[in-house]
């Protein structure tokens, strides 16, 4: 039972049952130690006894004293019939603790109680319409323990079906009252983790005042605070990088300058500065494209049609693929599929996506592109032929400036940026996107977009 709410529930539950048992036995333990309480030995012995009293009352001490001969055992043990001095009829002795009850009779006090070896017993004073009277004394025949056990156990289950129905109804409140702030610090934690930065969980618990609201308001804080250093170091790396810009451009100038004065001693180092500016152009490309999540996004205002900018895409990336003598498979809708995009945004994360399969495909591989509409949505899938990805980095791979130890080297170019810039592309585009190892080769890059319908109205 992992479950907070359970725990707090079934633990509220049951502590409230026992407490109301224990609130009956406490409550009831003194009233059944009472011997005047008149159920504890009122029954159909007591009936017997008060209809042989009667009789007995017209015809004398004989007909009782018949009567308590001819009655069971277990009823002998329970009556006692005294004459004046104070002889039982039937000859047995007096339990000891019985005189003082019995000698508290007379024509003034015909009824007593008193417990005689804890059981309650109630002693009757009859006088005879001829003869002598007669002092009679019943015992209920249960203690004050027992009795209370025949009552727990005559009323336990409309106590037990009472108790559950209310402790539960209270209980579950107050589970739910008590765990319903936790679960949504648990999905707002994984909202933040998501990369919703902007997301807050206090005003959903305004309407409370206690520790958890802190906790709430703590944690609103905490992601502010994360959200503003994020938001910094983006800054910082996108104006570094503009700055890089311009001392990486009179670079060029001066590398295309000292290329035209055909230096052929130098050639080899020009062409390796030549190499590394533009490595380092790339680089600069792709951080000042990466986006950048929350209020700078600008909304989607354009329009494009998957299948046309597939077709667009694997023909500017053909001579790339036939250098490695990789060919594609590319599979798509006849129907039109229209997606909401901004600019070429989406453009770049789809050509970041394919030039990653050309990248890490072998020399005479095969790429392959599946394009299929459904519904309201257009799934996308991009299979290399490579080695794939460690399944506990599928997940890894989209984070910035992450690379695998295998496959993400500084020799096969760029620094984890590509599978970043689309999945925030996607993200902002309303899909999303997966990474999995295909069963016949290499990884398998799938993207969901919602498809745009535009009627005539």
């Amino acid at each position: 039972m992992r479950s907070l709410f359970w725990k707090m529930f079934f633990g509220a539950w049951i502590t409230a049952m026992v407490m109301v048992v224990a609130v009956v036995y406490i409550t009831h333990f003194g009233e059944f130690g009472d011997p005047r309480q008149k159920e504890r030995w009122e029954g159909a012995l007591f009936r017997e006894v008060m209809r042989n009293m009667r009789i007995t009352r017209r015809h004398g001490p004989e007909h009782f004293q018949h009567w308590l001969e001819r009655a069971p055992k277990k009823v002998q043990r329970r009556v006692y019939a005294l004459d004046p001095q104070g002889r039982d009829l039937l000859g047995r002795p007096i339990p000891p603790g019985m005189e003082p009850l019995i000698n508290s009779l007379n024509y003034r006090n015909r009824e007593a109680y008193m417990l005689v070896d804890k059981q309650p017993t109630v002693a009757f004073f009859l006088p005879m319409r001829s003869g002598n009277p007669l002092r009679i004394a019943l015992i209920a025949g249960k203690s004050k323990e027992g009795l209370l056990l025949r009552f727990l156990w005559r009323n336990f289950w409309p106590m037990l079906l009472l108790s559950m129905i209310a402790s539960g109804i209270a209980c579950y409140w107050l589970a739910r009252y008590l765990s319903r702030p936790l679960d949504q610090l648990r999905a707002a934690t994984k909202r933040v983790a998501a990369g919703e930065l902007d997301y807050r969980v206090a005003p959903s618990l305004r309407t409370r005042n206690d520790e958890l609201t802190g906790l709430a308001l703590d944690f609103d804080s905490m992601t502010a605070q994360l959200q503003e250093s994020m938001s910094e170091q983006r800054r910082l790396i996108k104006d570094v990088s503009h700055e890089l810009r311009s001392p990486l451009a009179r670079l060029q100038v001066a590398l295309a300058i000292a290329r035209q004065k055909q230096v052929t001693v130098l050639g080899p180092e020009l062409d390796k500065i030549g190499k590394a500016a533009d490595y380092l152009e790339d680089i600069i490309a792709d951080v000042l494209s990466l986006p950048v999540s929350g209020p700078e996004q600008r909304p989607l205002d354009d329009v494009v049609e998957i299948n046309s900018l597939f077709s667009a895409l694997i023909d500017d990336l053909q001579s790339e693929a036939e250098e490695k003598g990789l060919s594609f498979d590319v599979s798509t809708n006849s129907a039109e599929s229209l997606v909401a995009t901004r600019g070429s945004s989406l453009t770049a994360a789809l050509e970041n996506i394919l030039r990653n399969a050309i990248k890490y495909s072998p020399r005479g591989g095969l790429v392959r592109v599946l394009v299929k509409a459904s519904g309201d949505a257009c799934r996308i899938s991009v299979i290399d032929s490579g080695s794939g990805v460690a399944e506990d980095e599928l997940t890894a791979i989209f984070r910035p400036f992450y690379r695998t130890d295998t496959a993400r080297t500084r020799e096969s170019g760029g620094l984890g940026l590509g599978l970043a810039i689309a999945q925030r592309t996607i993200l902002h585009h309303g899909g999303t996107i997966t990474a999995y190892n295909s069963s016949r080769a290499g990884l398998c890059v799938e993207i969901k977009l919602p498809l745009l319908h535009i009627t005539d109205d």
